[in-house]
């Protein structure tokens, strides 16, 4: 047993760093010593709102809050299980931060995202950093399973992307892309420009970026994606189908709102497909036999990811130049909050936000 300076969230609005006891890590994990932890939108909601956090004991970990948050981390191992056979202490990892149980008919078809038992009557969610301790810490204890070897040489900075990335590339997947087929992406923000990153290094041909916020456009610009919509200013349907007149082959909805899922759908071609990446915060209106049967559209959606983080880290490690743009600002653990969450609330020039506990 030892001492972590860690984040801890107790419900809406109350996020406390604090020093708290860290257990020596299981025989099948291992501890590590957390170098980065990204801050996602989803930490943002629960800071918010209190979305996803555990009220009632959660079914796979027993926990309820106050927990110590953060998902998207990476760090060193610096303590082994007395089982664990593949990492060893000095190793580079980036953490899958998924819970699951392994057993149940999802976890044994490797759908271990969509854990049977892992799933909360109070809609907390199966993630390290909502219904177990996370990453906003100095040392972090994770199964073996779920800490992945970085490539040699690769910052560990990247390997905080991990996460997101592989939030991407489980879309990218499940949209079935082609190179040479034509894509819009709806959204801007972290998961938008990730989506069109990832979109245009499977071959893609038109990349569509589209969103109502000039700066997110502009980053878009800087991260090679010259293809950017403003439907404040254009009629982002007709612009598309100047080269496109069809439409595209995939819409990838990454904004999560009405509005957006409207101009997905109306960008998608006939018998196209409309992959789902965001959250939405409320109820969907969709006329679905005259605006998707009709149309022989296929909607998809995804949650987290599964079976991907080898392949998202060789991506990221073979693009290093460019997914490092991504990175907008650090800060260190003492700021979290209000440097951290409430600016990715409110400045529209943050990508993506990493916390350093050794800052």
């Amino acid at each position: 047993m030892s001492i972590t300076k860690a984040a801890r969230i107790y419900g809406k609005k109350d996020i406390r760093i604090e020093d708290v006891e860290i257990a020596d890590p299981r025989e099948d994990q291992v501890q590590i010593k957390v170098k980065y932890c990204g801050i996602c939108g989803s930490d943002l909601h629960a800071y918010l709102e209190g979305w996803g956090l555990p009220t009632t004991p959660h079914p796979l970990t027993g926990k309820t809050v106050p927990i110590t948050m953060g998902h998207e981390f990476a760090g060193e191992v610096v303590k082994v299980g007395s089982h664990v056979q593949k990492l060893k202490v000095g190793d580079a990892v980036a953490v899958e931060p998924l819970i699951a149980c392994g057993k149940c008919e999802n976890c044994r078809k490797g759908f271990y995202n969509l854990c049977n038992k892992a799933a909360a009557k109070d809609g907390a969610g199966n993630f390290l950093g909502f219904s177990d301790n996370g990453g906003f810490a100095e040392y972090a204890n994770v199964d073996e399973f779920f800490a992945h070897k970085m490539p040699t040489g690769m910052n560990y900075k990247l390997g905080a992307l991990a996460e997101p990335t592989a939030v991407v590339f489980e879309a990218i997947k499940k949209s079935g892309l082609r190179a040479g087929q034509d894509v819009a992406v709806e959204g801007a923000g972290p998961i938008g420009l990730l989506t069109s990153m990832l979109a245009k290094l499977a071959g893609a041909n038109h990349v569509y970026v589209i969103d109502v916020s000039e700066v997110r456009l502009q980053k878009a610009n800087e991260l090679g994606l010259k293809r950017t919509l403003n439907p404040n200013k254009v009629d982002v349907v007709k612009e598309v189908q100047k080269e496109c007149p069809n439409g595209v082959d995939i819409s990838f909805e990454a904004a999560g709102v009405q509005p957006t899922f409207e101009s997905a759908l109306k960008l998608t071609k006939r018998t196209g497909t409309l992959q789902i990446v965001a959250l939405f915060g409320k109820p969907l209106k969709i006329d679905i036999t005259n605006d998707v049967i009709m149309q022989g559209i296929d909607i998809i959606t995804t949650l987290a990811y599964n079976n991907s983080y080898p392949e998202v880290l060789g991506i990221l490690n073979n693009h290093r130049e460019l997914f490092s743009k991504v990175i907008t600002k650090q800060i260190s653990l003492n700021d979290v909050v209000d440097q951290g969450i409430k600016a990715l609330a409110t400045e529209k020039n943050q990508m993506k936000i990493l916390v350093s506990p050794e800052a």
